[in-house]
Parts: C-alpha cells; structure tokens; sequence
C-alpha cells in the first residue's frame, strides 16, 4: 500500500507507504496523494489535515528515479493509468500534485528521519511543520548535476532568508531539524516518539475553531504574498467580511456569552 489515507474526526491523515522504495515519489503514489488532497477540499467535515511517513526512519527518499524521472522527462513513454496522468501533469507537477497548497484547509507535514528532495519540497507547500529530533533535510540535486524543479527554488528563498534558501540549494548539504527550526522552516522539534502525538494536538487545536475563519486566513496567506500592502489590505478584507456575516461568526459570538463550546456548522448563510 504506498498511501494510507484515513480519517480521525474532523482530521484527515495522508500516510507515505512504501517500505521497500524509502517512500520514493513514484506515478501511482502521486496520482494518490492528489486525489486525497480533492477528497479532502470536498469533505466538509474535514478540517485539517496531516501529511506523515508510516516508515520509522524516513519521510520522503524524493521522487522515483526508476519510474517518475523517466515519464517526467519523456525517457520513456506512460503506460500505466497513473504514468499518463503522472506525463499529463508534468509540466506542473509542483501545483497539480505535490503541494499540499492545493488544499484549501490547514495542511501540518509531520516529519521524522530523512526528508530529500522531492519530499522535501512537498512539506515545502505544507501550511505548519513539525520534525522530530532525528530529522535530515537535504535538496541533493546540484551534487548531482542537476537543478530542482519542484518548487525549491521559488519557495526556500521566500520562507527564509534568501542566503540561507540559497545554501540549501547550492550546497547540497545535510540540515538538521534544530537548524531549520532556528532559520524559522519548522514550527517545532520533538522527541520521535512524540511526532504524531503532537501534530494531532495541533491538528485538533486548529479543527476546533471556525472553519470559515481558519481557510479564510489559509486563503489570505496565500493570495496575498505578491501583492503591494494596499492590495494585500484589500485582499484581506474581501476575504475576511463575509466571514464576519457568517453563520459561524454568529455560533462563535453565541457561544462566548452562553460560555459553552462553539459548534460551528462552517457556513456563510
């Protein structure tokens, strides 16, 4: 089973499994892991979600250089359902199936053991971050001659500092997760034990307020990052005074005064 995809309450868990390949990116695993991420935007009573390794010492190997290269690069042909999607997408594979971002809800990456290129540049469209202790991130593609292609570039420059996004890329080095929680990458570090547990604890604190304000907040982050401050400002509240008429809105103000827990039905009318 190379995903396990399964739903607890209102948090849906997106598992990597594929044991014997460390978690390689192949065409059947990403066909999966976008069609997850569409349930996932259309099940309303999911809230939050948790991409995770199901292997002890390794998140994500990178992508497949048997399988997913070859189609990606047109070495040789899609034969398979998932190959032809996979060759379909190609072009942008960073949007269409990697990244997380393609959620409209909160996605938290729960990241232990060795997270490489093509994995690493998936939990780079994650929303939260989470790593254990024993954590190794490296995008390996300049060592081998090759430049990465599925979102680095464009994203560690911008969530850090363009000199540290740069040695990242550049260097090809290992980093470790105390030293990307310092450059600001991670949320937290925490005992490998204690991954999963504390991503849940986050997960569940997330699901448990307004929907419409926790996307609507996803959704400014996202929209507004090129924008000058005047838009960004216009943005937000073009996406922000609906919600204060919601339906929502109204259970959350309610509840404060009848000082009882919201139930918030995650709708506008």
């Amino acid at each position: 089973m190379g995903l396990v995809y399964e739903k607890e309450g209102n948090i849906a868990k997106v598992g990597l499994n594929r044991p014997n390949e460390k978690n390689a990116l192949d065409p059947q695993i990403l066909m999966d892991m976008h069609l997850a991420w569409q349930d996932i935007n259309a099940d309303d009573s999911i809230r939050v979600a948790i991409l995770y390794s199901c292997l002890p010492d390794i998140f994500c190997s990178g992508m497949d250089l048997r399988t997913a290269i070859p189609i990606l690069t047109g070495v040789r042909a899609p034969e398979t359902e998932a190959e032809r999607w996979l060759a379909k997408f190609g072009p942008h594979v960073a949007e269409a199936m990697l990244k997380p971002s393609i959620v409209k809800k909160p996605v938290i990456a729960a990241v232990n053991g060795y997270c490489l290129t093509g994995g690493f540049e998936t939990i780079m469209g994650a929303d939260l971050r989470i790593a254990s202790e024993d954590a190794v991130f490296q995008m390996r593609e300049a060592s081998l001659g090759i430049m990465p292609t599925g979102g680095s570039n464009v994203y560690l420059p911008r969530m850090l500092t363009p000199c540290r996004g740069l040695e990242i890329l550049l260097t090809a080095d290992n980093f470790s997760s105390k030293t990307l929680l310092e450059w600001g990458f991670l949320n937290r570090v925490v005992p490998r034990e204690d991954l999963m547990k504390t991503a849940m604890e986050l997960a569940e604190r997330i699901a448990g307020n307004g929907p419409l304000a926790v996307q609507g907040i996803i959704r400014c982050f996202r929209e507004i990052q090129d924008l000058s401050y005047a838009e960004a400002f216009k943005k937000e509240l073009e996406i922000g005074l609906p919600i204060f008429a919601s339906l929502d809105a109204r259970e959350g103000i309610r509840a404060q005064k009848e000082k009882r827990k919201p139930n918030f039905p995650g709708k506008y009318s």
